[in-house]
C-alpha cells in the first residue's frame, strides 16, 4: 500500500475569527514586507505523540483545536482578510507615493477567503512516519527527510501570490491537522511570507497552542489569557515603514543614504533580467505581475543590479533532504574552536555557537562540492530579523515579516580548507555591520525601488548556500495539548539546492539541521570524516 492510499481528507473549510470585525480595514504592508512576495510560504509541521486521555481520532481534540484556532484569530483578524496588490489611490497622501508591487490587505468583509482548514487522517502509527526526539539524538542523529513527504501533512491550499499575478479570493494562512491510527497528530500551518517570517509564525502558534491549553485543561491557571504577551500581537506595518526616515519635502533621493545602503554585503539579482545566461522562462508571468506599465516603464530609470546566476544552479538535479543532529557539546566545541582560530580584524570578536555552527557546515557543503579548482567566490546568504535591529526595536509580537537577506562570501578555497574560526569570524563580522542605521538605510533604499520583488537578495545552486534560523523560537515548546515537548518539528522546505535552517531542540542545546543538496554531494557531505570531528560520543 503506498504513503497516498494511507492518509485521507476528512473537510476542508473556511474559518474566521471568533469575533467578527465589524468594519473593513485595508492596511498597507510595511515595505519590507513587500520585498519577500516573492518568497515560499513560511510554515512548519509540528507532530505530537499520543498520550494517555488523548486520541486525535476523537473529534473534540479537533473540534477545540478549530475554536482555540479561531479565537487566536481575534488578535490576528487580517490573517483572514484578501492580499491583493496596492493602486495609486492606496497611496494617496503617503510620504513616499510609490504603489507597484506593494501588498495590502483588507479585512473585516462578508468577502474575506478566512483561514482554510484542512483536517485529514493517516492510518499509520505516528512512529512510521517520523523519529522520536530520542532516537533523533541517537540512532537517528542523521536521518533522511526525503522520505517525509511534507505536500502530505501541509495543507495543499493555493495561497494568495503563490504566483505573484494570482490572489483573488485566495487565502494568505491554510492550518492542516492529521490524525494517525495511535491517536496522535500533526499541526501544520503556512502562511504567505508578506504576512508572516519565522519569529511571527511562532508567535501565533504560540498564541494558539496557549488558548488551545485552556480548552483542553478546563483551567487557565488563575492567568487571564491576555496575560501573556505572545497573545499581544502588534500589526502597525507602518512603525517599521517609519525606520526609513523619508523627508517628506524631498524631491530626490539622498544619494548618501543610497549609496551607505548599496554597499552593504547584499546582493542585487534581477528578477526581469530575461537576457541573463540560463533566464527560465517560468519566471516571467510572475515578474509581469508587479511590474509598472509599459508606458512608465519607458520614463523609469532602474537601479544598478547583477544578473542572477542561473547556470550555476541545476534545477533538474535530484536533490535530497537530510536532518542532521549536532549535539549541546559538538557545537560548544566547534565555538571553542573557532574562538581560537579567529584571524586579522574578526580577532577579540565573541561569535556565537550559531556562528560556529554555520561556518562548520558551511565548510562541509563546500568541501562537498568539489570546487576547489574553480577561482570563484562562493556565498553563505543569511536571513537576518530585523526587530532587534532598528531603534528604537520593535517587539517580537510585531507582526510581519521583517527581514533581509545578506551574504557572506569567500573563495572556494578559502571555505574548504579555511578554519572554522575564519569563517565564524567574517560570518559575525558581516552580521556587525546590520546595526540600526545600516537597516534604516536599507529601507530607505527599498522604498524608492521601481517595485520591491524586482531584486533577489540570494540564490541557490552550487555557488550559494542560503540559512535560516529558528532559534530561540521554542519551537519545539509549542504544547497544544498540555503533553510537553512536540515529537518532532520540521519547517516548510522546497527541495532545492543549497537550503539550509537551523533549529534548537527544548532545553537540550542540541540543534537540528535541515540540509537540501543535490543528491551526489549530499552524499559526499556525509561520508567526510570532518562532519563529526567535534563529536565525542
Amino acid at each position: 500500500m503506498d504513503a497516498a492510499s494511507e492518509r485521507h481528507v476528512r473537510s476542508v473549510k473556511r474559518i474566521f475569527a471568533a469575533t467578527r470585525p465589524r468594519n473593513v480595514t485595508t492596511t498597507r504592508l510595511s515595505i519590507l514586507d513587500a520585498t519577500v512576495a516573492r518568497f515560499s510560504p513560511c510554515g512548519a509541521i509540528w507532530f505530537y505523540d499520543t498520550v494517555k486521555g488523548l486520541d486525535a481520532n476523537d473529534p473534540v481534540v479537533f473540534n477545540r483545536l478549530e475554536s482555540a484556532l479561531s479565537e487566536t484569530l481575534d488578535d490576528y483578524p487580517h490573517y483572514v482578510g484578501q492580499l491583493e496588490w496596492a493602486t495609486k489611490k492606496h497611496f494617496e497622501g503617503a510620504v513616499n507615493p510609490r504603489y507597484v508591487g506593494r501588498p495590502i490587505v483588507a479585512y473585516g468583509s462578508a468577502d474575506d477567503p478566512g483561514v482554510e482548514l484542512v483536517l485529514a487522517e493517516d492510518s499509520r502509527e505516528l512512529s512510521a512516519v517520523v523519529p522520536s526526539v530520542a532516537e533523533r539524538s541517537t540512532s537517528k542523529r542523521i536521518w533522511d527527510a526525503s522520505s517525509l513527504r511534507q505536500s502530505d501533512y501541509l495543507p495543499s491550499t493555493t495561497l494568495a501570490f503563490s504566483n505573484l499575478a494570482e490572489y483573488v479570493g485566495r487565502p494568505g494562512v491554510a492550518v492542516q491537522l492529521t490524525a494517525f491510527k495511535c491517536g496522535g497528530f500533526a499541526v501544520s500551518l503556512k502562511i504567505t511570507h508578506c504576512l508572516s517570517d519565522a519569529t511571527c509564525l511562532l508567535q501565533f502558534v504560540h498564541s494558539w497552542a496557549d488558548r488551545s491549553r485552556v480548552l483542553f485543561s478546563g483551567s487557565d491557571g488563575g492567568k487571564p489569557i491576555g496575560e501573556n504577551m505572545r497573545l499581544r500581537a502588534l500589526f502597525d506595518p507602518q512603525m517599521l515603514d517609519a525606520h526609513a526616515n523619508l523627508d517628506p519635502r524631498a524631491t530626490e533621493p539622498n544619494a548618501e543614504t543610497i549609496q551607505r545602503a548599496r554597499s552593504l554585503p547584499m546582493h542585487r539579482f534581477d528578477w526581469w533580467a530575461t537576457n541573463a545566461p540560463g533566464y527560465p522562462s517560468w519566471a516571467t508571468a510572475s515578474s509581469n505581475a508587479t511590474k509598472p506599465s509599459p508606458e512608465e516603464s519607458l520614463q523609469t530609470q532602474l537601479s544598478p543590479s547583477t544578473y542572477p546566476p542561473w547556470p550555476t544552479w541545476d534545477l533538474s538535479a535530484a536533490v535530497t533532504h537530510m536532518q542532521i543532529r549536532f549535539s549541546a557539546a559538538e557545537v560548544g566545541k566547534m565555538k571553542s574552536a573557532a574562538m581560537s582560530t579567529l584571524v586579522g580584524d574578526a580577532q577579540g570578536q565573541i561569535v556565537s555557537r550559531q556562528d560556529a555552527l554555520l561556518a562548520h557546515l558551511w565548510i562541509l557543503v563546500n568541501r562537498a562540492r568539489q570546487l576547489e579548482n574553480l577561482n570563484e567566490p562562493v556565498y553563505l546568504d543569511i536571513s537576518l530579523g530585523l526587530r532587534s535591529r532598528v531603534s528604537p526595536p520593535l517587539p517580537d509580537s510585531f507582526v510581519g515579516s521583517p527581514i533581509l537577506l545578506a551574504y557572506v562570501t569567500k573563495t572556494v578555497a578559502d571555505t574548504a580548507t579555511g578554519t572554522i574560526g575564519a569563517i565564524a569570524g567574517a560570518i559575525r563580522q558581516t552580521l556587525s555591520r546590520f546595526n540600526a542605521r545600516a537597516v534604516s538605510d536599507y529601507i530607505y533604499d527599498a522604498s524608492h525601488e521601481v517595485s520591491p520583488q524586482r531584486l533577489w537578495q540570494a540564490f541557490l545552486g552550487s555557488r550559494h548556500l542560503l540559512a535560516t534560523s529558528w532559534a530561540r523560537a521554542q519551537t519545539y515548546e509549542v504544547d497544544f495539548c498540555g503533553t510537553g515537548l512536540a515529537r518532532y518539528v520540521q519547517t516548510q522546505m522546497p527541495l532545492m539546492d543549497g537550503l539550509l535552517q537551523l533549529m534548537d531542540v527544548g532545553e537540550t542545546g542540541d540543534f537540528d539541521v535541515s540540509l537540501a543538496l543535490e543528491k551526489d554531494t549530499m552524499e559526499r557531505l556525509l561520508r567526510d570524516p570532518m562532519l563529526r570531528a567535534y563529536d565525542e560520543s
